[in-house]
């Protein structure tokens, strides 16, 4: 029972060792290269190899009884045939100073495990889980067996079976959990790896094929009017119709195409203090013809002294974004409220942008900002929301919508406060 609680902790330390390093692997594992990742794996097996021997049961301070062969074989089989030889001699440079006559069956083992490793770590990686825990444990088997035969016939002593028995098990049964945990970790790590690529593709998929959809239609429509306009007998005022209908399909394949370079595109930030009123106030005013056009009154109440860190270019193109959005949801007219004030906390800056328009449904708003997602039928592309939440996130900001149908929607944005220094 002694034995077993002495390998119960050498076990343990194992285990958490081996996970803290898988931990480390995870978070490292697109900068760390692999020969770094080889020497991680040399030092936590010398650590575990320290330890377990230095925790090692032992009766007459001849023979020891630990899991120190666990680091071993795993650090040979995962660290490949140079980190197996590493562990071989410092293993020895640890137990030697130990003294015993078991010193001598620990060099014959080491060696032993030492060969085995280094042939089969070439492929080992290649192998189903099945095949790598036969293997370990067949290894494990052979050494703990040949260790308790050894030491019966070195010592010239009965054959010991409750104490080589719980040895036997303990050593088995701890390799098998370890190497199966850490199969379990790598696997897991490599799903995770495959089902964040597999997303990444499929967005990029549906993002292409959604910009070939938008940009065929208005070529297509473009091309049909191009071809009315061969026949010499169309009068001209269906001639000046097709060439203007042509042309304003051409204009929303270029605003389409902008819409998407404008969100997948890098921009050089040019990340400076801005004052919130200014540069809301030149947006609306880029804004007002079309709202004008659109019967849309703007009514605005921007509070002075409000600083903002960010890209001027891209806060006016998120502002410009969100507002036409809501000034295309009153299509018989309406109000388009714009209001940017201070928190309570006086921590950040919010702007409220409120039209009376059509509304949105709770299943709409929850798709907001989608790829391709928008209330506008055929009209609408769904890029102007994703730039804009990509604009926020960019600048620390965030976005709530809240809508009612045929009532009208209200987008808040919030942003940190930028605290101006104090002029003496």
């Amino acid at each position: 029972m002694i034995l077993f609680k002495y390998l119960l902790f050498n076990l343990l330390f194992i285990l958490i060792t081996s996970f803290t390093v898988q931990y480390f692997f995870t978070k490292r594992q697109n900068t760390l290269q692999s020969e770094h990742k080889k020497w991680v794996i040399v030092i936590a097996a010398v650590i575990q190899i320290i330890f377990c021997i230095n925790f090692s049961y032992t009766e007459d301070q001849q023979f020891f009884y630990d899991l120190r062969v666990i680091p071993v074989v795993l650090g040979g089989l995962f660290g490949g045939v140079s980190a197996s030889i590493y562990l071989f001699f410092l293993s020895l440079l640890v137990r030697v100073p130990l003294g015993g006559i078991g010193i001598w069956l620990h060099v014959a083992m080491m060696l032993f495990i030492t060969f085995t490793v280094s042939y089969l770590s070439k492929n080992f990686h290649t192998f189903s889980l099945i095949k790598k825990l036969v293997l370990v444990t067949g290894i494990t088997a052979s050494y703990g067996g040949t260790f308790v035969t050894l030491k019966s016939f070195i010592e010239d002593k009965p054959f010991d079976s409750s104490l080589s028995g719980t040895f036997l098990l303990t050593l088995i049964a701890g390799m098998v959990i370890v190497l199966f945990l850490i199969e379990l970790i790598l696997q897991n790590t490599i799903l995770s790896e495959a089902i964040i690529k597999s997303d990444k593709n499929e967005a990029i998929s549906h993002l292409a094929a959604s910009v070939s959809h938008e940009v065929r239609n208005p070529l297509t429509v473009t091309r049909g009017f191009l071809q009315l306009l061969k026949d010499s007998s169309i009068p001209e005022h269906k001639r000046q119709f097709y060439l203007n209908t042509a042309i304003d399909e051409l204009d929303r394949a270029e605003i389409i195409l902008s819409d998407y370079l404008s969100f997948s595109k890098p921009h050089n930030n040019h990340v400076s203090q801005l004052n919130v009123k200014t540069e809301m106030e030149k947006s609306i005013e880029l804004l007002l013809p079309y709202a004008n056009h659109n019967s849309v009154k703007v009514n605005q109440q921007l509070q002075d002294n409000l600083y903002i860190l960010g890209d001027a270019t891209k806060f006016q193109q998120c502002l410009l974004n969100i507002m036409k959005n809501g000034i295309e949801a009153m299509a018989n007219g309406g109000v388009l409220r714009i209001e940017a004030k201070s928190s309570s906390s006086k921590q950040t800056v919010i702007i409220h942008i409120i039209d009376s328009g059509v509304g949105m449904s709770h299943t709409q708003l929850a798709k907001l900002g989608e790829p391709y997602f928008s209330t506008k039928a055929e009209k609408g592309t769904g890029l102007g929301m994703m730039v804009a939440y990509k604009i926020l996130r960019e600048m620390g900001g965030n976005l709530k919508a809240t809508s009612h149908l045929n009532k009208g929607t209200q987008f808040s944005l919030t942003f940190p406060t930028l605290e101006l220094p104090h002029k003496n």
